[in-house]
């Protein structure tokens, strides 16, 4: 009996709390019983969070592109659970012969993944198998479990299961060492890889502590290249070896600039980090042969991961941008092929940063420095924590777009630890609203100054109302096919905000906003935490909002059907609560325009009822979609009936 009336109680206080009851799944319920998430999106008072300090020395070997490396980590468990398993992603198996893969990987960049040589927890080694496997199946078909020694392993196609005899005890700490090798592709794809013979960007590389969180427990999804990641927060000692005539820029900040670079570069660099004007580090084409190495040192802090880019012929340049409250380091490093093409990139990174600083967000830029490392063979980008990994393109307003979106993450998913495997739409959403507001601004008053509005449109337009557009509360790593994953993950929810924004007006969403950043700032929100910090500080009940647009199949198409007297008839025929914008035209020529907020739809979600004022004798009226998707526009006019 005390069981039922407990589960009442809590429903009931969803009801009290969010003020109408929203879909919630049991893994998240368990949560708000516990108290780790709160009604109010601010988290509770039980909220924890496991935390990872990794010591890591590697040599990269360029030409065969080895990485060999030792870790030291330190693991805190902070739950209140005592923890039987360990998962480990070996992220860099993504590119082993037969792994599990979502993507195409081309022959040439296969590689025998990554090679555990030594683990030890707490000095107790752990027996690993010899055998290299490959295999093609779902992951729960190739468990195979290694029936010897203390703490036995199960092997995933990108995770390593440790099971243990021995749990790891509530509020507790762990030291674990691994010694490992691996092998970068030959060919820069999907995050990671060589860019030519002499150059790379090094993403993904690490054997990395998956999450252990409130809502899931141990994150055990496989990495398929499909979509990006889910870490904890982390600091990092990286120690980088690498010949001498190589330079590298990373994640976090250079400890010994001294000892790896000369004299003359030494001087340039520390002029980058305090001049406005653009300082030229390195002017490219060094080409040096070396037969000693330097080791390159970092430090980063309660960070989500850690990446660096090396090269021994790339230009380096960069410049102080000034914000209002810090000095930031802007680098940018690429090919000096591609001058032509970089050209204004770190004037655009600088506006980004400035942007993102004092408008959207409105949150100053959380680090020190920010680089973008500039040699993807296609025109892709990829963000990691205080850097970016671009492609070029020959279209300089597209490398405008790039550049800030990439740097636009900064906040999500870094400052704010979304699980991106789950809920891309809560990183990439944000990211593509945020861009498409930094080009109204760049461009305001030109013809390109809606350009990334419209790009945006056109794409939601020509994939939404089909069937695989599930709703965005579906975790986004069942979701495999490509269009569908820029689809849900970029454009929907981008218009979602947009939508949002136009409801609750500039001032209140931007408050919500800032609040949401503030309260989930190093902490891992979910997508209950966003929408009960939008009702909490919007003091609103969205959730009729929430419920269309998150929880259920829609898609933007709206029709007026009929004006009898003055009352016009507008049919909500896909189902999404969206803003609505009439043109008005007289019988005497002149026209008017209303503008209606979403709320239109929260009484009714399929057909409402609007009242026209009548200045004089109305002739047409017209539904304007030039601001907001709307996917049949040949329902979009009536004419007046007599």
């Amino acid at each position: 009996m005390k069981i039922y009336v407990a589960a009442f109680l809590f429903l009931f206080t969803i009801v009290l709390q969010s003020q109408e009851v929203l879909y919630m799944p049991r893994e998240f319920r368990k949560a708000y019983q516990n108290k780790t998430r709160s009604f109010t999106g601010k988290p509770g008072e039980n909220y924890w969070q496991n935390i990872v300090v990794y010591k890591i020395d590697v040599e990269v070997v360029p030409n065969s592109w080895d990485i060999i490396g030792k870790a030291n980590i330190r693991y805190a468990n902070n739950s209140s659970d005592s923890l039987h398993r360990i998962y480990i992603k070996l992220h860099p198996n993504h590119y082993k012969k037969g792994g599990l893969r979502a993507n195409e990987v081309p022959v040439e960049n296969l590689t025998n993944g990554m090679q555990i040589k030594e683990l030890t927890i707490n000095e107790t080694k752990v027996a690993l198998s010899k055998a290299n496997k490959s295999t093609n199946l779902a992951p729960e078909n190739i468990d195979k479990t290694n029936s010897f020694g203390e703490i036995t392993t199960t092997e995933g196609s990108s995770y390593l299961r440790l099971n243990l005899t021995n749990p790891i005890p509530p509020k507790s700490i762990i030291q674990m060492s691994i010694l490992w090798k691996t092998q970068m592709p030959s060919v820069y794809v999907n995050r990671m890889g060589a860019y030519d013979g002499k150059s790379a960007f090094v993403g993904y590389w690490y054997p990395q502590i998956a999450v252990y969180d409130d809502i899931d427990g141990w994150d055990s999804s496989e990495y398929t290249g499909a979509q990006e990641y889910y870490t904890d927060y982390s600091d990092y000692y990286v120690n980088i070896t690498v010949p001498s005539s190589y330079t590298i820029a990373a994640t976090g900040n250079l400890l010994n600039p001294e000892q790896v670079f000369d004299i003359k570069t030494i001087k340039k660099y520390k002029a980058s980090k305090k001049s406005t004007d653009v300082v030229t580090v390195l002017e490219g084409n060094q080409l040096e042969k070396s037969n000693t190495k330097k080791t390159w040192q970092f430090k980063a802090k309660h960070v989500r991961d850690f990446a660096f880019g090396l090269s021994n012929n790339f230009k380096w340049i960069g410049q102080s941008v000034q914000l209002k409250s810090k000095a930031v380091s802007s680098n940018l490093i690429y090919d000096v092929k591609d001058e032509k093409y970089a050209d204004g990139v770190l004037e655009i990174q600088k506006k980004s940063l400035i942007y993102l600083s004092e408008e959207f967000p409105g949150i100053p830029y959380p680090y020190d420095v920010f680089t973008t490392y500039m040699g993807v063979p296609e025109f892709d980008g990829m963000e990691f924590p205080m850097m970016a990994n671009n492609g070029l393109s020959k279209n300089k307003k597209s490398n405008t777009y790039m550049t800030f979106h990439e740097t636009s993450h900064t906040f999500f998913p870094h400052l704010v630890g979304v699980n991106e495997i789950k809920y891309s739409w809560m990183e990439e959403g944000w990211a593509t609203f945020f861009t498409i507001k930094f080009i109204q601004d760049l461009y305001k008053g030109t013809p390109d100054e809606n350009r990334q509005l419209k790009s945006t449109m056109r794409g939601y337009l020509a994939n939404a109302g089909k069937q695989w557009e599930s709703p965005l509360i579906a975790p986004t790593n069942h979701l495999t096919i490509r269009k569908g994953h820029f689809q849900l993950s970029y454009r929907k929810p981008a218009f979602m905000l947009l939508a949002l924004e136009n409801l609750l007006g500039k001032s209140v969403f931007k408050k919500c906003l800032k609040a949401y950043i503030k309260r989930w700032e190093g902490k891992h929100p979910t997508p209950y935490d966003f929408m009960f910090t939008f009702n909490d500080v919007s003091n609103k009940n969205l959730n009729w909002f929430w419920t269309k647009w998150i929880f259920e199949y829609g898609y933007a198409d709206v029709a007026l059907k009929e004006i009898k007297n003055s009352t016009l008839t507008i049919d909500n025929i896909g189902g999404l609560p969206v803003p609505v914008k009439l043109k008005i035209v007289y019988a005497d020529g002149t026209s008017e325009i209303t503008r209606k907020t979403a709320e239109l739809w929260k009484e009714n979600t399929q057909t409402v009822y609007l009242n026209i004022s009548r200045k004089n004798q109305i002739k047409s009226i017209d539904l304007i979609s030039d601001t907001f998707p709307d996917i049949n526009t040949k329902n979009n006019r009536v004419n007046i009936v007599q």
